[in-house]
């Protein structure tokens, strides 16, 4: 549950809250994020040939020392490539949501940063619901190992989860820029102050999203697609 003092600093004298959680947990090789975390794999060897392979092979064909201070940077940035889907899950684990009647919040447990949108200023919003045909097929699995008198179980099917999209700015992010936008959102810097058009909450359960979404049906002209 989201931390309530962080939160209440956040709140205006009166304001109520309707709603607050926090994201789901999620497997970097499940159905959903294993493209992104074997993408990020790829271009790490990728680029782990391309400038240890390249500079090894430049060094060597000038007859010139082959420095290690080079070699260290060279391995660097594909480690920091194959590292990158873990750093995600992990800055997603820490965020925390809320919805109160006035805005959408996105806070960190930390307390180290916080995103703000005013729900007059949403325009639209998005619920993209997933996992959906997981969960089908581990019952259809389910089903044919009863039929085959097998005892393996896989994981029961739930709601599932969702992402939200507050603010059309964040509707045409790809899947990998959604985990950039659900740590800092979407925002104008104005006189060094930051207005933000657009925030996402990020895999919360699809329970959550309906609740979410019949609150601000009055409010907010709602989309919603299965991925």
């Amino acid at each position: 549950m989201p931390d309530n003092d962080n939160l209440k600093k956040l709140l205006e004298e009166g304001e109520e809250i309707r709603w607050s959680g926090s994201p789901q947990p999620y497997g970097l090789f499940d159905e959903t994020h294993k493209i992104l975390t074997l993408l990020s794999l790829f271009w790490a060897v990728t680029w782990g040939v391309i400038l240890i392979g390249g500079y090894y092979a430049f060094a060597v064909s000038r007859a010139l020392e082959i420095k290690t201070s080079v070699m260290i940077f060279c391995a660097a940035v594909p480690l920091l490539l194959a590292w990158s889907p873990w750093r995600d899950k992990n800055s997603i684990k820490k965020l925390q949501y809320a919805i109160t009647d006035k805005k959408v919040v996105v806070f960190s447990s930390e307390g180290i940063k916080e995103c703000v949108l005013p729900i007059t200023n949403i325009d639209a919003m998005r619920i993209e619901r997933i996992e959906r045909i997981q969960q089908t097929q581990r019952i259809e699995k389910n089903e044919k190992n009863e039929k085959n008198g097998k005892n393996e179980k896989n994981e029961k099917a739930s709601n599932g989860t969702c992402h939200i999209r507050f603010g059309s700015s964040t509707f045409k992010a790809s899947a990998k820029k959604l985990l950039t936008l659900a740590t800092r959102g979407e925002y104008e810097i104005a006189s060094d102050t930051k207005n933000y058009t657009g925030l996402v909450f990020y895999n919360v359960s699809a329970s959550d999203g309906d609740e979410i979404c019949d609150f601000l049906k009055p409010y907010v002209t709602i989309e919603s697609n299965v991925r």
